[in-house]
């Protein structure tokens, strides 16, 4: 039996000591959170809490996932790490297909890659997608 640890955001000190002790407790694999930009306000409606809200990302350091990804990989040896969700729409398309197979690479096949959509208007404005 697998098992994923799932981060969504957290103190961005306590990744690297939390990817370790996943792997030490067992876990096959580790999920991290992605997102661009943190406007202070919104017209976008969180769509995954009943109300929209979003205070539970207030004061979180917004560390860019495939980075935070190859960080985690260099101390680690076994667990597997997958951005949940990478919003590939506002990325460059080029630039991820690189980064995700160099991440691969260097991480002997650690890279695993959830995709979807953006649910912030405010990421797709702030890197010029319609």
């Amino acid at each position: 039996m697998r098992f994923t640890y799932a981060e969504a955001m957290t103190d961005a000190t306590y990744y690297l000591p939390l990817a370790r002790a996943a792997e030490a407790a067992g876990y096959s694999s580790m999920t991290v959170a992605d997102s661009l930009v943190y406007p202070s306000e919104s017209d976008s409606k969180y769509p995954y809490t009943e109300d929209g809200n979003r205070e539970f990302l207030e004061g979180k350091e917004f560390i860019e996932t495939m980075t935070l990804v190859s960080m985690m990989a260099a101390v680690t040896s076994t667990i597997r790490f997958t951005p949940f969700v990478l919003k590939l729409p506002i990325r460059p398309p080029v630039l991820v297909a690189k980064q995700a197979s160099s991440i691969a690479y260097l991480s002997g096949n650690r890279l695993g890659l959830g995709v979807g959509l953006s649910p912030w208007r405010e990421d797709y404005a702030v890197m010029g997608v319609p």
